[in-house]
């Protein structure tokens, strides 16, 4: 054949698409969603044929079917996996074939993505290049299995399932079905010790369940006694109720509730001490519950966590095959690799970070065979502060994955509404470099800003290399519960923005660029707020106007947990804490 071959021409084409007759659902969507962007680009019609049909030279082959065995064209399905696909032409025929159940859908994305330009920036914003003429490729043999697992770019003010799957996040949050090719089932969702034996059913009749904390069981905040029979006795039962009224589940978490205080009972504080972690008492207990599991569950994967007081890796004890472990990063600086920077947040006590995260990564990985990372990309007290993580982005995910990690949670702001500060750009990149750590940061930025704000490019990619120049320095870091005053947000940063934003409002070029630009602003709107005395005789009046446009774009909260009203009371008061947590 030619070098290349024409898709189309003028609004015309040869070419059909041909997907097996018994194709799952998901591969029949990956042909509708081949046959949309392609009749989109074009113009021109692009018919779906099932494999049993008779065939032609010119052919879009999606999924693996007769046709494509037919062929003899080498690809291997099963060696796939579920997620992973090959890309190649034979002759005038294209090959999409991938393993079930969404090989063949990332395939799809990728070809149109790497090879006719797509990109799916937001749930509202993508780039189809219109084209009177495509051409195809040779490509012969672009294969792609993703390293990990689980990759879930999380900001819950962009679950849209179509958005996630075109750019290859399989997050278990999504409401995905077959079409989409499911997800990773994962129930319940983390810190579950209070759901496994809940303190208002069984505090007041049994103590003794609780966690020992200075000679006294506690009930508010308060973790299990993990050597306690009877509580594993009823977390086994617990987890079994919630297989059988969840039969998908393929993870079920076993893990400490969000506070600290572990027990100090005997037999707890005994482990803990041979295994020089509190993740000794905690392993223990939750291996006990994969075991118990497994001839019913076999394929049921029990999750915890390595989590504040638990995040060292014990010395003897080994997490069974069928638990995974997730590391959290929560005390970390996230303005430096976390291969380079030791820097702990004042919040968090030293004792359970004194090895620093890289080493108790490094350890957690000789251990466990199943090991994930629970990370984190947003200011948790503050979600309008600006957070300049993105230049960390890749190589904290390249170090996580070289450390043998399989599966990454990038937790992002939960605002169930719309979100700023960046948080639409940080998602994609983030999906692009959960499937491939590889790619470089800035193009994925820059065709970002360009998609998205059009004329208004320039000032806002300004904008974004002004923010991660406030944190270059090493001796500067940033955390996840750093206040508006902190000094990597100064007076003269803002003043720099604010006139960066002016430049990027008189040059946005239609109303959608300029409602994008003004929600990017709102994170430096919020950031000079807190600077005005509250005594000032104009603050009131810009208060109640930054709260009318939070509203406006759709904000249900600027603080994680807490109603967006109930900030805004503090806003106006002016009661922010100014000291770093």
């Amino acid at each position: 054949m030619s070098e290349k071959t024409m898709l189309s021409k003028h609004g015309s084409t040869e070419f059909r698409i041909v997907v097996a007759r018994d194709a799952i659902p998901a591969e029949r969507h990956a042909a509708e969603e081949l046959k949309r962007f392609l009749e989109e680009m074009t113009g021109a019609d692009y018919p779906i044929y099932f494999d049993d049909e008779p065939s032609c030279e010119t052919e879009l082959l999606v999924g693996g079917s007769a046709r494509v065995s037919g062929l003899e064209c080498g690809i291997d399905i099963p060696s796939l996996g579920q997620e992973g696909f090959t890309i190649k032409t034979v002759g005038k025929r294209l090959v999409i074939a991938g393993g079930r159940p969404r090989g063949t859908l990332y395939g799809v994305y990728t070809f149109l993505e790497n090879y006719l330009g797509c990109r799916w920036f937001t749930k509202k914003v993508s780039r189809i290049p219109k084209r009177c003429c495509v051409e195809l490729p040779v490509i012969e043999n672009d294969t792609q299995v993703p390293k990990l697992e689980y990759r879930d770019p999380f900001c819950a003010g962009n679950m849209d399932s179509d958005w996630h799957v075109r750019n290859k996040s399989n997050s278990t949050m999504l409401e995905v079905g077959d079409t989409h090719g499911y997800k990773m089932e994962y129930f319940p969702f983390v810190h579950t010790f209070d759901q496994l034996v809940p303190v208002a059913e069984y505090y007041d009749s049994h103590p003794e369940y609780f966690a020992l904390v200075d000679g006294k069981r506690l009930k508010e905040r308060t973790q299990l006694c993990l050597t306690n029979p009877e509580v594993l006795e009823i977390a086994i039962a617990r987890v079994r109720q919630w297989l059988k009224e969840h039969p998908k589940a393929q993870i079920v978490s076993v893990s400490q509730n969000d506070c600290f205080d572990p027990c100090q009972c005997d037999a707890c504080k005994a482990i803990d001490e041979r295994e020089g972690s509190h993740a000794g008492s905690l392993i223990e207990f939750v291996n006990k519950v994969a075991e118990a599991i497994e001839p019913d569950y076999p394929d049921v994967i029990i999750d915890t966590l390595a989590y504040t007081y638990t995040r060292k890796a014990p010395k003897y004890i080994r997490p069974r095959h069928n638990v995974a472990v997730r590391l959290c990063s929560i005390e970390c600086c996230f303005a430096h690799p976390l291969s380079e920077c030791d820097h702990v947040a004042s919040f968090a006590s030293r004792s359970w970070a004194r090895d620093g995260f890289a080493n108790d990564l490094k350890e957690w990985a000789k251990v466990c065979d199943r090991l994930h990372i629970w990370d984190y990309t947003t200011n948790f007290a503050h979600y309008l502060n600006p957070f300049p993580d993105f230049k960390v982005l890749a190589p904290n995910i390249r170090f996580f994955i070289e450390n043998h990690v399989t599966g990454i949670f990038e937790e992002g702001n939960a605002c169930r509404g719309r979100n700023g500060e960046l948080d639409e750009l940080r998602q994609y990149v983030e999906a692009k470099l959960l499937w491939n750590p590889e790619l470089d940061t800035d193009t994925l930025v820059n065709e970002f800003i360009s998609g998205v704000y059009g004329m208004a490019a320039a000032p806002m990619r300004e904008y974004y290399d002004l923010m991660h120049a406030q944190v270059a320095d090493k001796d500067v870091h940033m955390g996840i519960y750093d206040t508006p005053h902190s000094p990597y947000l100064s007076l003269d940063f803002i003043e720099k923005a604010d006139r960066l934003f002016d430049r990027a409002e008189m040059l946005a070029d239609d109303k959608n660029v300029l409602e994008e630009v003004r929600l990017a602003r709102l994170s430096i709107r919020y950031l000079k707020l807190t600077h005005i005395p509250v005594e000032d005789p104009g603050r009131a009046a810009l208060v109640e106007e930054f709260a009318e446009d939070l509203k406006k774009f759709g904000f249900t909260e600027i603080r994680e947990g807490m109603p967006l009203e109930e900030s805004i009371d503090i806003l106006r008061r002016g009661e922010l804490k100014l000291v770093n947590t």
